[in-house]
């Protein structure tokens, strides 16, 4: 790719960012109050993001196949199949408010889990469009269009939802849905430009065996990375829902929530962007799960509104100091035609140990109360924290050759 083509796709890449982040921001926040609503009991809630949350099975499994294939087929493909799937899901979610139906919600959710078929295409598109040097600044640019829309959107969303109810959200989500399948079929450019293979079925399956065996030199980042996912979800996952049926916090304080956390993940990301390309990724993912530990433990704490907001908004720094750590971790030692896979590979693995997380986590609500998942996700960080310290170690960059830029 040439200088212009790399600025170019990082300005589309962003601008689909910025643009997701206006409606996923919006939908998480409403999302779990609105499933609620139609008589679903939190361990069915649970079940349901077992399924196709952002930490479920099909998530898992399709972002693996997805990855496989982007490294042979190519990257933009699937950004498109990505959109496809958001624009199914949404349409699903506007059935079943019309009718208050909660069924609906199974293909809804069916295919909220495709979208993430483009997750691996997308961070391997980021790590393709800058130089190995950069490419923590690189997704921390990415992530922060992405959050800057949750500035306002989540409260606005939550206000909206409240007044109107659920049906203009899930709208407005295809409208913006529909701009982005506009803007990666005019704009953006294939990054991939070695094949790792010919895409057959065969070679497929093989792939999908070796995915509970991590690659040996990144086995270690690979587990603590799903015990993490394993930890979070239990107490994270159902957290707005159980907020809106333990204490009756409306979706437009879910929403203020989601806002200031935004708030403090944008004014971060950047500076922590650079922090990370000169330092390394283990001490931010460090820092990160020690936010976690005070988050979680001033939670169990924490009985009115004003006190969950406050933690809620220190959450945007440990996103901050975890996600552009561990993606640059990963695309730093992997070439470019194995990077799609790593990414899926990664996704998959920790989806297959987490994946049941949320449906644990609403029947430990449903028999213990509130503090019940909390606790258990806490147990479960500082685990993840000292597995980071003592076993991960900050790999030497395979993928140093292939940077662009």
């Amino acid at each position: 790719m040439t200088k212009t083509e790399i600025s170019k796709n990082l300005r589309v890449i962003a601008a689909r960012a910025f643009l997701d982040g206006l409606a996923s921001s919006m939908m998480n926040t409403v999302r779990q109050p609105f499933i609620l609503s139609l008589g679903t009991p939190m361990s069915t809630l649970g079940l349901l993001e077992s399924l196709g949350g952002q930490k479920g099975l099909l998530p898992a499994l399709v972002q693996f196949v997805g990855g496989w294939l982007s490294d042979r087929v190519g990257r933009k493909p699937f950004m498109l199949l990505g959109i496809v799937g958001s624009l199914s899901s949404a349409a699903f979610y506007i059935l079943a408010a019309i009718t208050g139906d909660w069924r609906w919600l199974l293909p809804g959710v069916v295919f909220a889990g495709i979208v993430l078929i483009a997750r691996p295409a997308q961070n391997s598109l980021v790590a393709e469009s800058a130089h190995t040097s950069q490419r923590g600044m690189a997704y921390s640019i990415f992530i922060a269009a992405w959050i800057v829309p949750g500035i306002f959107a989540p409260a606005l969303g939550g206000l909206v939802a409240d007044r109107w109810g659920y049906i203009p959200i899930f709208s407005l989500r295809l409208l913006l849905e529909g701009i982005c399948l506009f803007v990666i079929l005019r704009f953006l450019c294939e990054t991939l430009s070695q094949s790792n293979g010919v895409a057959s079925l065969g070679k497929l399956k093989e792939a999908l065996v070796k995915i509970a065996a991590p690659p040996k030199a990144l086995r270690s980042f690979y587990w603590a990375m799903a015990l993490d996912s394993f930890a979070w979800g239990i107490g994270g996952s159902l957290f707005f829902g159980m907020l809106n049926e333990t204490y009756g916090l409306t979706t437009f304080q879910l929403g203020v929530m989601s806002s200031l956390s935004s708030i403090v993940w944008a004014i971060f990301q950047l500076p922590i962007g650079k922090w990370i390309d000169r330092y390394g990724s283990k001490p931010s993912m460090v820092i990160s799960e020690i936010i976690g530990i005070l988050i979680l433990t001033g939670r169990l704490f924490s009985t009115s509104f004003p006190a969950f907001a406050f933690l809620h908004a220190c959450f945007g720094l440990l996103a901050a100091t975890w996600l552009p750590a561990q993606r640059s971790l990963l695309a730093n030692n992997v070439t470019e035609n194995q990077r799609g896979e790593a990414m899926g590979r990664l996704a998959a693995f920790q989806g297959l140990v987490g994946f049941p997380t949320p449906y644990l986590g609403g029947l430990l609500y449903e028999r213990f109360g509130f503090n019940a998942p909390i606790l258990a996700s806490l147990i479960g960080v500082i685990i993840v924290t000292v597995v980071i310290i003592v076993a991960i170690k900050e790999p030497r960059s395979a993928g140093a050759a292939d940077g662009n830029g």
